[in-house]
C-alpha cells in the first residue's frame, strides 16, 4: 500500500476514537482559566499513546512525537479554553451528544475539534509505522480567549523559550488554507468638557457632543485591505457620559475596536485619532481630549513560499481538494506564533467560527474527519 493510502486508510480506521475524543472533551469545561482538568485529561491520553507530555507552569499542554532523524519541528497548535456557555441553549452545552453529522457542545467547533484532529492524525502516524524526520508537537495552551495578552499562553510559552520551524493553528476556518488573521486593537478616548446645569446649556462644554463629533471623524478612516483577509474595521462600542439629563456632562468615554490587517499597528490609529484632535481643536479650542491603547494584538500572515504552505496545498491535493489561500478576520495565536516566535504559522482547522461563541455551538463529524486527514498528510509532507 502506498505511504499516502496507508495515511489515509488509518484515519479512517479512527475514526469513532477520534469523535470519542473530541465529545469527552467537550463534557470537561473549559472556560477561560479553568483549563486544569481538561489540561490532565489531554496528558493522561497522549502518555497513553506513548508520547511525551508536558504541563508548562502555565497550564499549557504539549505533547512531543520524534522522528527517527533530525529535522524540523511542525507545531500544532490550538486552545484549550473556551468563552463562557451565556444564554439560549435548547440542551445541555457540556453533553457532547452526536446527532447525525453533528456533535454539540462548547468548545466543539472553538477548538476541541482541532485538538481532537491533531492528535489523532499524529497517532495515525506513528500507528502507519511511517518514518518521518523531526518532531511533532501538539501544543495547547490556557487562555487563548482572555482579551489580555500577558494571560494568554501561546505568547508566555514563546517568552519562556519554547520555538519551532513551521506551525498550524486549529482555528475554525471551514476548513480553507489561511495564510492570515486580523489583529485587534481597543483604544479608550476620553472628551473633555465644561459642567453645568441642563437649563443652561450654554455655561458649560458637552463632552458628550465633543465625542460625537471625534465619532463621525472615525467614521472617516478607511480602513486597510488585505488580500486574504479583506477590509479591516473600526467599531465605537462602549460610550459613557453624563450622571443626569439636567447636567451638562463633563466627560464622555468611548471604547473603540479596530482590526488591522498586515500593515496596520496601533500605532498607527493612535497617530489618526490624535489626528482628528488636531482638527477638531482647530475649529473649536475649548476641544480637548486624549486617547490611550488599552489592548493591542497584531495581524500575521505567511509567505506562499514557506515549507508548511506548499506541505498542506500538497495534503489537500492528495485528497483531490482545491485549496484556495484565503485569510481570516479573527485574532487568534497565528500572532504569536509567527510575530513572537518567528514561526512560519498557516490556520487551518474544522468548525465556522460563525458558531464560535453562539449558544447550541457544534461541529459537522464530516469536516473533522477532513480535517484530520489533511492534517496527517501534512505531516509526511512537511516531515518526509
Amino acid at each position: 500500500m502506498k505511504m499516502n493510502d496507508k495515511i489515509l486508510a488509518r484515519v479512517e480506521i479512527n475514526h469513532d476514537r477520534m469523535v470519542k475524543l473530541v465529545s469527552d472533551m467537550v463534557k470537561i469545561p473549559s472556560v477561560s482559566g479553568n483549563e486544569k482538568n481538561l489540561a490532565v485529561f489531554l496528558n493522561e491520553y497522549c502518555t497513553k499513546l506513548g508520547f511525551s507530555t508536558e504541563i508548562d507552569r502555565h497550564g499549557n499542554f504539549f505533547a512531543f512525537i520524534k522522528g527517527k532523524r533530525a529535522g524540523k519541528r511542525l507545531i500544532f497548535n490550538s486552545h484549550l479554553d473556551t468563552v463562557e456557555v451565556g444564554d439560549g441553549w435548547d440542551s445541555d452545552p457540556f453533553s457532547g451528544k452526536i446527532d447525525g453529522d453533528k456533535l454539540w457542545g462548547r468548545g466543539s467547533t472553538d477548538c476541541k475539534g482541532a485538538i481532537g484532529a491533531q492528535i489523532i492524525a499524529a497517532m495515525s502516524i506513528v500507528e502507519a509505522g511511517l518514518d518521518f524526520s523531526g518532531e511533532i508537537c501538539l501544543m495547547y495552551p490556557v487562555e487563548e480567549e482572555v482579551q489580555n495578552v500577558s494571560r494568554k499562553g501561546t505568547y508566555l510559552a514563546l517568552k519562556d523559550g519554547f520555538t519551532g520551524d513551521m506551525a498550524i493553528n486549529g482555528e475554525d476556518t471551514d476548513l480553507h488554507v489561511c495564510l492570515a488573521c486580523e489583529g485587534m486593537l481597543e483604544v479608550l478616548i476620553i472628551t473633555h468638557g465644561v459642567g453645568a446645569h441642563g437649563a443652561t446649556p450654554q455655561e458649560g462644554k458637552n463632552a458628550i457632543r465633543m465625542m460625537c463629533r471625534v465619532i463621525d471623524e472615525l467614521e472617516k478612516i478607511i480602513p486597510g485591505v488585505n488580500k486574504y483577509t479583506g477590509s479591516g474595521a473600526i467599531n465605537p462600542g462602549i460610550i459613557q457620559g453624563g450622571h443626569r439629563s439636567s447636567v451638562v456632562p463633563d466627560t464622555c468615554t468611548l471604547k473603540c475596536s479596530r482590526f488591522t490587517v498586515p500593515g496596520e499597528t496601533g500605532e498607527l490609529f493612535v497617530n489618526q485619532i490624535k489626528e482628528i484632535f488636531a482638527r477638531l481643536k482647530a475649529d473649536d479650542p475649548a476641544f480637548k481630549a486624549e486617547v490611550e491603547m488599552t489592548y493591542e494584538s497584531n495581524p500575521s500572515i505567511v509567505d506562499e513560499k514557506e515549507l508548511i504552505v506548499s506541505a498542506i496545498q500538497n495534503a489537500h491535493a492528495i485528497i483531490g481538494k482545491d485549496c484556495p489561500l484565503m485569510g481570516t478576520p479573527q485574532h487568534d495565536d497565528a500572532d504569536f506564533l509567527s510575530n513572537v516566535g518567528h514561526i512560519p504559522t498557516v490556520l487551518y482547522g474544522p468548525g465556522t467560527g460563525l458558531l464560535a461563541h453562539m449558544p447550541n455551538e457544534y461541529l459537522k463529524i464530516s469536516e473533522l474527519d477532513e480535517a484530520a486527514k489533511v492534517y496527517a498528510l501534512t505531516i509526511m509532507e512537511a516531515l518526509k
